[in-house]
């Protein structure tokens, strides 16, 4: 089995849209032999601090080699043009998956998160690629799921288009850019079936595009809630989120699929793409 780490995260802290506590998925992290795991709430650092405290205080009494590391990242919503434009309701931003490398790259991620709040809010918080260029040094990215840019840009049919925004974040993140793979492939009736085929059809063209521009790619599982079984609570937090009750017609579904998946289940999802998990270890 192949060594595979959580880079994908959301917490309690993605407001209504996350499940999972800091504490519970270090845990669990810990139980299956994880080396590490990433905190990407939605446009916020808020748990970072308790990620923090939470692996200081487990990693006071280990050796080096033992210590579990916490990755402080953000997934942030990149405006369409300039985040202080705020005319289009539609532009409430593109997932996109920033992780601090260093102690350059933690500042770095919190001037753009927090400028996100104070100069970029329009429903949600945004940056911008002006943004993104100023402070890149320090920062991994990852291209996100469905919501980001590329992944859209594929599923609309624009591929050249999609080619050109890749290679712009290869020019600016250079080999710390990485190419987001994910696999929710929903088994259960109640859920978001339309999303797994969505997934190969970018995943396919992302591959392509890692083969033509000697980009990495990376697999997560975009992780919303602890276990399986945390599903229907879940889904309950999206129907407070969404103003919606469990017997409406046409709420917001997940795959069911987001749960944090132990190593050897990520490890069954991406048997065939060995690199894809072996470049989160690398992370």
């Amino acid at each position: 089995m192949l060594p595979f780490v959580h880079l994908h995260v959301h917490s309690q802290y993605s407001i209504l849209d996350g499940q999972a506590s800091i504490k519970g998925m270090v845990d669990k992290a810990r139980a299956d032999g994880m080396r590490g795991m990433a905190l990407t709430d939605h446009g916020n650092m808020f748990g970072i601090k308790e990620l923090h405290d939470y692996c200081k205080k487990i990693n006071s009494d280990l050796e080096e080699k033992d210590k579990f590391k916490p990755i402080f990242g953000c997934e942030v919503y990149v405006a369409m043009t300039d985040m202080h434009e705020h005319i289009d309701k539609r532009d409430i931003g593109r997932h996109l998956i920033l992780l601090a490398k260093n102690l350059q790259g933690y500042k770095n991620l919190i001037k753009i998160v927090s400028n996100g709040w104070t100069e970029g809010f329009y429903s949600h918080p945004r940056t911008d690629k002006s943004q993104l260029e100023k402070y890149h040094e320090g920062i991994i990215c990852c291209s996100a799921c469905l919501g980001g840019e590329v992944p859209q840009l594929i599923m609309n049919g624009q591929i050249d288009k999609a080619r050109e925004v890749v290679m712009w974040f290869k020019d600016v993140f250079g080999d710390d850019y990485y190419l987001e793979l994910q696999r929710h492939k929903a088994t259960v009736e109640r859920a978001a079936h339309d999303t797994f085929p969505k997934q190969q059809e970018v995943n396919a063209v992302l591959l392509q595009f890692a083969k033509e521009l000697d980009i990495k790619v990376v697999c997560t599982n975009d992780s919303h809630f602890i276990n399986e079984d945390d599903a229907e609570a879940h889904e309950r937090l999206i129907c407070v989120s969404t103003g919606k009750k469990m017997s409406d017609d046409n709420i917001m579904l997940y795959t069911k699929q987001e749960w944090f998946k132990t190593q050897a289940e990520m490890n069954e999802v991406f048997a065939d793409i060995p690199e894809a998990l072996q470049n989160t270890n690398e992370i």
